[in-house]
């Protein structure tokens, strides 16, 4: 099975000062939020029966892909 992991995180503001702080904060806390990993885990199903993603927010590296 091809494992394709991505991630997102927020860039630091001191590294980066041009950032918009709030706005990367805020998708982050998207792209985690329990509503956004169940779309994630949903997504394909309907038309292939099976995922084309599989949420990882808050698991174990031994969990991913699970």
């Amino acid at each position: 099975m091809l494992l394709n992991i991505y991630h997102v995180m927020e860039v630091n503001p001191q590294k980066w000062p041009k950032t918009n702080i709030a706005g990367a904060k805020a998708f982050a806390d998207f792209m985690v939020s329990k509503e956004t990993q169940e779309i994630v885990k949903t997504y394909g199903v309907e038309k292939y029966g099976s995922p084309l993603f599989f949420p990882d927010a808050g698991k174990k590296v031994e969990d991913l892909g699970k």
